[in-house]
């Protein structure tokens, strides 16, 4: 029991403090102990700010500055088995996170999730159910600090998000506090458009690299897509491919008149082989060809600043130019929301916005295309 005045610890039945001498009443209240099994609650020695510890199973949960506060903590886990894994650090759920997951993803998501690791050491030791919007915020506004893109930031977004759900989903979180972390990055890299001109000189040339560079701007797939296309999934005028999300993978990927013959040409020469691009007679991975056929034909086109992936950015500019469906393009593309698609690879023009609403015919929606109701009916029979 505790001392009603000075709050020593004292002997049970106690009649007098040894410490300061006053006297115990016999209706001092002693605190209820919690049942067998829902966890405890003591308060520390000293003076501190979160004096009450809580814990449960023999794991501690955390220290709160009222004992009301600790044993709403407990309550909060009352439905979950705590175990050793309840204080896991950020670090270590990521160690057990990433091998799950990456069975559902490719090389290249696997990859990415890996650098968005490296910028998060600050979380490293901390533990996962611990953290909190600022934490996460804090990672961001560090990145940004640093002058990275948007894209960068949102892919350490990604992960954060992809952490905490397996964090709840272990009874570790409550909640997913990356949710509310916002990015004010801006994009670094918008994407380039190949001119008419600059495709008609691509086509015409006789570079190694050419015949690749038509069937990305003639397919609008990614890159890496063509480079690991099976040659036994490859019809005349289209091949089954994609990656990275459930959208892009195991797609029609369908190839343009401007690239059909380099697209006949490779499929022949692939003949027998695995992949289609092993009948190309370059740099076989995409990494290669984009430093050395790719970077070789842009040069000897004096065309500057362009990348493979420029490529998609061209096809799909000039898809939703020539009035194709919005949602068959995304189907197209592999994209999961159209959104994408509009924000981050359509590239138009004041001209291409102009030209588009000169089209449209306000004066054909008259008051006969009104939708007939019973008083229109009544009035026209009677």
């Amino acid at each position: 029991m505790e001392c009603v005045k000075c709050h020593a610890t004292l002997p049970d039945e106690a009649l007098f403090c040894h410490l300061c001498g006053k006297k115990q009443t016999a209706t001092t209240r002693r605190h209820k102990k919690r049942p067998n099994g829902t966890g405890s609650v003591v308060k520390l020695q000293g003076t501190r700010a979160k004096p009450w510890a809580a814990k449960k199973g023999g794991i501690y949960i955390g220290t709160y500055a009222t004992k009301t506060e600790a044993e709403k903590a407990i309550d909060r886990l009352t439905d979950n088995d705590i175990g050793d894994s309840f204080n896991i650090t950020f670090s270590a759920a990521y160690d057990l996170w990433l091998p799950e997951h990456q069975r559902q993803i490719t090389e290249g998501a696997v990859t990415s999730y890996k650098t968005a690791y490296k910028h998060c050491s600050a979380l490293y030791d901390k533990k996962l159910r611990s953290l909190r919007h600022s934490d996460f915020q804090g990672v961001i506004l560090a990145m940004e600090s640093k002058g990275y893109s948007k894209s960068s930031c949102e892919k350490v977004l990604q992960l954060f998000g992809q952490l905490s759900a397996w964090g709840v989903r272990e009874g570790i979180m409550q909640t997913d506090h990356s949710r509310f972390v916002t990015i004010a990055a801006t994009q670094k890299d918008e994407g380039k458009v190949f001119a008419p001109e600059d495709i008609k000189a691509i086509k015409e040339s006789t570079a190694l690299g050419a015949d690749i560079v038509l069937i990305l701007l003639a397919t609008g797939c990614r890159p890496v897509e063509l480079f690991t296309a099976n040659r036994d999934n490859c019809a005349q005028n289209y091949f089954i491919g994609g990656s990275k999300t459930d959208a892009g993978k195991n797609r029609v990927i369908a190839v343009a008149p401007l690239g059909l013959p380099a697209y006949h040409r490779l499929l022949e020469a692939s003949k027998g082989k695995r992949y289609l691009i092993d009948g190309f007679k370059g740099n076989k991975t995409y990494a290669n060809f984009r430093k050395r056929e790719f970077k070789e034909l842009m040069e000897d086109l004096g065309l500057e600043g362009y990348t493979p992936y420029d490529c998609r950015h061209t096809f799909i500019t000039n898809a939703t130019r020539s009035g194709i469906d919005p949602q068959i393009l995304r189907r197209m593309v592999g994209h999961a929301d159209l959104s994408t698609t509009d924000k981050y690879y359509t590239h138009l023009e004041t001209a291409d916005i102009l030209s588009s609403v000169a089209s449209v015919n306000l004066e054909s929606l008259t008051v006969g295309n009104k939708l007939e109701t019973n008083k229109t009916r009544r009035k026209k029979t009677g």
